[in-house]
């Protein structure tokens, strides 16, 4: 493993501990929420159009 890689992964890891720490209650949401993104206040389909550009949460779930 090369050291710029293991210095992505530290970069990484301190983004996801963060998001972590800042949205540790994230998953509670009010009975017939519509749902919102805590970090973007983005609302979910279909009264919304879900994470806002630049999001750091939708990054950090993304699949790429």
């Amino acid at each position: 493993m090369s050291e710029d890689e293991v210095a992505r992964l530290r970069a990484e890891v301190a983004e996801l501990l963060r998001l972590l720490e800042k949205h540790q209650w994230s998953g509670l949401t009010p009975v017939k929420s519509i749902g919102a993104c805590p970090e973007c206040a983005g609302a979910r389909p279909p009264e919304g159009t879900g994470h806002r550009p630049g999001c750091a949460l939708a990054a950090a779930l993304s699949l790429d």
